[in-house]
């Protein structure tokens, strides 16, 4: 599938180009600030993966097909490995890519909040209050994080979920820009890890987590330096799971360090 993608800075920067993933729920535009700020060095390209943004729909939502995804991506928006960046699901999208046969098109690859092992965590409720919102009886995205209150409690999770909603220009009906359907058929493999051998990848790793967050575990890093020998861990003080919304300055310092090594 063809990603939908912004791209900032120059073309063929001579630093190369970094390629941006985000999150479950999450779109291209959440990485702007960020991207701005990185393109003044290099080529960058913020992408929404697949049932998300301005992306397509499809049935299919594996980690084997949003790395195919990327990995087709990164062919068209250049001739060389890239840097790669991915937060939570499109960080496991990005390490199934690198631990594939089209490992080359990574130059090194940083992975913010996510570890490469499958998760207990359910977002079954997430997908049912979003069900549930009557977009009949709304009209700003203040009254769709209202409905959703009932089955999302935490203000700032109904805040993120909302951003993915969009207004026809035509009717003024709003919608779900996400494919909620692929998403719920799919989220044993979201939380999951895909089984089987799986080579290593021996270029460059960076791990960043917030140090609030519990999705990166350390009894996880033997795992973790099976699949990536050459990992390298950090964590962001006063971050939880989103850590470059929480803390952008700190996370761009930290990209900017490990791409400037």
């Amino acid at each position: 599938m063809k990603l939908s993608h912004y791209a900032f800075g120059e073309e063929n920067h001579d630093n190369g180009t970094i390629v941006v993933l985000h999150g479950l729920f999450g779109q291209a535009r959440n990485w702007t600030a960020i991207a701005r700020r990185l393109a003044e060095k290099y080529h960058v390209v913020t992408a929404d993966l697949r049932n998300h943004g301005r992306s397509g729909w499809d049935g299919e939502m594996t980690y084997q097909a949003m790395a195919a995804d990327i990995a087709e991506l990164i062919r068209d928006v250049s001739d060389k490995p890239v840097h790669l960046i991915g937060h939570s699901m499109g960080g496991k999208a990005s390490m199934v890519l690198a631990l594939s046969q089209d490992a080359d098109l990574i130059a090194d690859l940083v992975i913010v909040d996510i570890a490469p092992v499958a998760y207990d965590h359910d977002y079954t409720g997430y997908i049912n209050a979003m069900r549930a919102v009557d977009f009949d009886a709304v009209s700003r995205r203040a009254e769709v994080e209202d409905a959703l209150s009932s089955g999302v409690s935490e203000k700032g999770v109904r805040q993120f979920l909302a951003q993915n909603v969009i207004t026809d220009k035509d009717t003024g009906k709003m919608s779900w820009q996400v494919n909620i359907d692929a998403m719920a058929n799919h989220l044993a493999d979201i939380t999951g890890w895909p089984g089987g051998a799986m080579a290593s990848f021996d270029r460059d790793v960076l791990f960043i987590s917030g140090a609030t967050s519990h999705y990166v575990d350390a009894k996880d890093r033997d795992h973790i330096k099976s699949l990536f020998p050459k990992a390298a861990f950090t964590s962001i003080k006063g971050a939880g799971h989103w850590v470059h919304a929480e803390k952008p300055e700190a996370v761009l310092l930290t990209l900017s360090t490990f791409l400037n090594r």
